[in-house]
């Protein structure tokens, strides 16, 4: 992390690394696979592990042939230590549903809708603000109230710290004025100190472009990470699941962990002279179905915290040139087909000066 090291390089070492029980809770995924070899346990992980293998041989022969021309049923996304992001300078299919989504990428894993120009506007974040159920711009809920295209440099778990490392590392191509996103619904718990990409990303940047081409090698750099890695997941917490961390985690944490942050955003908006639009995404988790699973609605209790703590951080920070909030344009069928993320067209931007009142 030698890059960093002008600025608050303590914290940013730390922020690097949720915290054993958050992170496989928190962190896009959930589905922990640390076994304990001992008596009759080991053959049971024994055996369990060849049925795996024979399973992901079974899938290899049955997908080898997939090309990259052909739509990949995962996103294809991966790290470089410091940051997540997607392939780089290319374009990729991945059905989404009954959908073909075609996703364009620039020199530094960039998503854009249409060609880049003077007026585009980068966005920097997570899944959420990717947009992984749309495949036009004007789909795209910041589309309606900016008037500009936009180049998104978001991929799943990449966090907070995360956002800031790119933005340090490419400091030279980092236009005048930005937007950062932050993801209520896990963003809140990546910024504990032991919060690691490596553990939730199996993949490394340089894979990238192979996993394209050959996508059967994304189900054994899987298969390796499940077996080896005790953090890595395949699913996330249900919803249940995180309304109860989210009401068990310490407010005074919370809230400590995310003033550490602006010490060091506001650190670098200073130091790169730049203007950053913030925009928080209600967490997907604090909504739940009425009784006829027709619409949500908000869990008042859950909100209720949530918004204490984000008007007591995010709404005093003077350094952040605007600061919105999304909420939903209706509440009928708001997730994406993951169920864990909000589907973008049916947001909507207020000002978190109007939210906080």
């Amino acid at each position: 992390m030698k890059p960093l090291l002008n600025f608050k390089s303590s914290t940013f070492l730390a922020a690097n690394n949720i915290s054993n029980a958050d992170a496989n809770s928190a962190a896009e995924n959930s589905f922990k696979t640390k076994q304990h070899l001992k008596g009759s346990n080991f053959s049971s992980l024994f055996f369990g592990i060849k049925n795996i293998l024979l399973i992901i041989f079974l899938l290899i022969l049955t997908t080898s042939s997939l090309k990259s021309k052909e739509c990949l049923d995962f996103l294809p996304f991966g790290h470089n230590e410091n940051y997540v992001q997607l392939p780089e300078e290319t374009q990729f299919c991945i059905k989404y549903g009954k959908q073909n989504l075609i996703f364009k990428t620039d020199n530094k894993g960039g998503r854009f809708f249409k060609k880049k120009n003077e007026n585009t506007i980068q966005v920097f974040g997570d899944s959420q603000i990717l947009g992984i159920d749309i495949q036009n711009q004007k789909d795209h809920f910041l589309s309606k109230f900016y008037n500009k295209d936009l180049v998104i440099y978001a991929a799943p778990n990449n966090g907070p710290y995360q956002v800031l490392n790119f933005i340090i590392l490419n400091q030279e191509k980092i236009n005048k004025k930005i937007i950062i996103s932050f993801n209520l619904s896990v963003d809140i718990f990546r910024l504990h100190p032991d919060y690691n990409i490596q553990n939730y990303v199996a993949l490394r940047q340089d894979q990238l472009n192979d996993i394209i081409e050959k996508p059967f090698k994304y189900r054994l750099i899987i298969l390796k990470s499940l077996i080896t890695n005790k953090f890595f997941t395949i699913s996330r917490k249900n919803q249940k699941k995180m309304q109860i961390l989210f009401e068990n985690k310490n407010t005074k944490e919370l809230e400590k962990n995310l003033n550490i942050y602006f010490e060091n955003l506001n650190e670098i908006i200073d130091k790169l002279d730049i203007e950053v639009d913030y925009i928080l995404t209600m967490p997907y988790w604090i909504y739940e179905q009425d009784e006829n699973n027709k619409s949500f609605f908000i869990n008042s209790n859950l909100e209720l915290k949530l918004k204490n703590l984000v008007c007591r951080t995010f709404h005093k920070n003077n350094k952040l040139q605007n600061k919105y909030v999304s909420i939903l344009d209706n509440n009928n069928k708001i997730l994406t087909k993951d169920n864990r993320h909000l589907r973008l067209d049916k947001l909507v931007l207020t000002d978190l000066v109007n939210y906080c009142k």
